[in-house]
């Protein structure tokens, strides 16, 4: 079996354990020797790769919501597998492990907490009580809420999300997945903006003018023709110009609204933080 970690074989190998790379060795190291095989079921999102700016190769990592072995008992905490990969390996194994799948694969077991080390290449098997928990999970759940609609749980994400009406635009409203009281005063939020959308609208599409505006121009001005004198983007301009796509709310009244840039930024996406009881307080460009 093509092998990530463990002991050497003749058969292929990744060029990065060929070479001991010491990203490798660092992270084995926080698992124990042992090897073994598991089933188990992946959750909504497949393999995510993480790299600081200073490492070669990708933290792979893939949730799982449940596992066990073959003749062992089911564990339905969510735990995950953990490898390091380059861009090929990292794109062959979201392949071979997909969202919401029933997979087998080799690992160890972390020294310090409930994760697994890859060690062999995942591989999707059939298994009848985790194929009933994964029907479980990809069960719709949604909840009704007065005045806002049906929200739906977005699993990728955690949290539950619906579109409503805003000054006749549709946009995303959102909030995570908590307690029933957390996401109860989450609802209120929500309630408290659309409740009086334009003056929401107008300070929020404000605010980010008066923080972003300077960055819109300099880039007109970046991007003028030698001898071309630019037009200089006026703040009523640029509040019409961004484009309201979500709302994002939380139970202690806090919102971020995230604004399609356009072409001021190129392309990307304009954020407002703040809360009911301040205002708006930050806008940055994102993306």
């Amino acid at each position: 079996m093509f092998k990530l970690f463990g002991k050497k074989r003749e058969e292929a190998q990744p060029a990065a354990e060929k070479r001991q790379h010491p990203e490798l060795t660092a992270l084995a190291a926080q698992f124990g020797p042992e090897e073994f095989d598991i089933l188990a079921v992946t959750g909504a999102n497949s393999f995510g790769g993480d790299k600081e700016p200073d490492q070669e190769l990708w933290t792979a990592t893939l949730p799982l919501t449940a596992w066990k072995e073959e003749d062992g008992p089911i564990h339905r905490e969510a735990t995950c597998l953990v490898a390091l990969a380059d861009d090929t390996l990292l794109d062959y194994l979201r392949r071979l492990a997909p969202r919401d799948s029933i997979i087998q694969a080799r690992v160890r077991q972390g020294l310090e907490d409930d994760r697994f080390l890859l060690v062999g290449l995942p591989a999707p098997v059939m298994d009848p009580e985790l194929k009933a928990i994964l029907a479980e999970q990809k069960t719709e759940v949604s909840v009704w809420a007065e005045g806002l609609g049906t929200f739906v749980l977005n699993r990728s994400v955690n949290w539950f999300q619906t579109d409503v009406d805003w000054l006749e635009q549709s946009i995303q409203l959102t909030y995570d997945q908590a307690d029933e009281e957390e996401m109860k005063a989450a609802q209120q939020t929500a309630l408290s903006l659309m409740a009086d959308q334009a003056g929401w609208d107008e300070k929020v599409r404000a605010f980010s003018a008066d923080h972003l505006l300077s960055q819109a121009n300099d880039r007109v001005r970046d991007e003028a023709q030698d001898g071309e004198e630019p037009e200089e983007i006026t703040r009523e301009y640029f509040m019409q110009r961004i484009e309201l796509e979500s709302i994002q709310v939380y139970g202690d009244g806090r919102f971020e609204f995230w604004f399609n840039g356009g072409d001021l930024f190129w392309g990307r996406a304009v954020h407002v933080t703040g809360s009911l009881a301040g205002g708006p307080a930050d806008a940055q460009m994102e993306g």
